[in-house]
């Protein structure tokens, strides 16, 4: 077999600007394959209030800023990039919604389940004239249905390992996009014990283990890649001396998986400060990291031949 590339990038949390460079980028890297290793919702809800033939928003702490009708597309864009969802909407009706028990919450949602289906219509515009097939897999800031979404919706050559194998070109990609345990109990956190029963019932279907990469969103415990600022009682970083305290905060679960199959490669995210590689019981493991709020998209090139892996590159742009 000759060489065969992959193009990794995971957590781009809703921003639009990342996950379009991210298709438009494999005219210049030649992928044979895309992976996206999970977290596509984005983090948060930005208002827009009409104001004296412009309108106000607030885009640091509490301090408005008014701005004229023909720059609401601009402004809009620069939300969409950030990986938030902004809203259209007149001051009572936003404090109405704050007040409604869980009304944020469904309409956060609902928009964050609009921007799902705005990339998959990319994906088949963009990606599937190509042949190219792209592995997507949910996060744990992710909800079951945009697994769901991606499931019923996704073009044909949308791949999705979560729970499973999938095939592409030579390889299998086993996927899990649930992590340990975080401090802000995301939608698909588990306890560890938990994630060890999930990833025991189905990553039995692993066939050949020198042929599988794992698409894992957490990444393996004590390593380079899950190394986060341990939090006070507040989520406030701990300091000591001025100088943020750091902890490993990946998953035993997904370790013992690669200590137990000792597969090909492995790929992760989730801890987005913690770009870098390493090695665990011979299988060189990857994080590429994330700055999705930049608008800069952080990457990972892999090149696999019969051997395993023959080079890789972390991108930045």
């Amino acid at each position: 077999m000759g060489r065969y590339r992959i193009l990794f990038v995971s957590d781009l949390h809703g921003s639009d600007v990342c996950f379009r460079k991210f298709l438009n980028s494999t005219p210049v890297y030649h992928p044979d394959l895309l992976v996206y290793g999970g977290d596509i919702t984005g983090k948060m809800l930005v208002p827009i209030f009409p104001s004296d033939g412009g309108y106000r928003w607030f885009p640091r702490d509490r301090t408005p800023e008014e701005f004229p009708s023909e720059k609401l597309p601009e402004i809009q864009k620069a939300i969409s990039d950030r990986g938030r969802y902004s809203l259209l909407t007149q001051p009572d009706e936003w404090s109405r919604l704050m007040k409604e028990d869980g009304a944020l919450d469904r309409l956060f949602m609902d928009l964050a389940h609009r921007r799902v289906r705005t990339w998959l219509k990319l994906i088949e515009e963009r990606l599937t004239p190509t042949g190219i097939p792209i592995v997507m897999n949910v996060g744990n800031d992710d909800t079951d249905d945009v697994l769901a979404i991606l499931k019923a919706e996704g073009p044909k050559n949308l791949l999705i390992p979560e729970g499973q194998v999938v095939r592409a070109g030579p390889y299998e990609i086993y996927g899990c996009g649930y992590a340990n345990m975080t401090p802000w109990h995301c939608p698909r956190d588990l306890e560890e014990a938990d994630l060890q029963a999930f990833i025991d019932r189905t990553s039995g279907q692993i066939d050949n283990p020198r042929r599988t990469i794992l698409d894992t969103h957490a990444p393996p415990y004590g390593t380079a890649l899950d190394l986060a600022p341990e939090l006070d009682e507040n989520f406030k970083p701990k300091t000591v001396r001025g100088e943020v305290l750091h902890a490993h905060v990946g998953s035993t679960s997904v370790r013992r998986l690669i200590e137990s199959t000792h597969p090909l490669l492995g790929l992760h995210g989730h801890i987005h400060e913690s770009k870098g590689l390493d090695e665990v019981a011979g299988t060189p493991v990857y994080n590429p990291g994330s700055t999705y709020y930049s608008g800069s998209l952080q990457g990972l090139i892999v090149d696999l031949s019969d051997d395993g892996v023959r080079t890789h590159l972390f991108t930045t742009g």
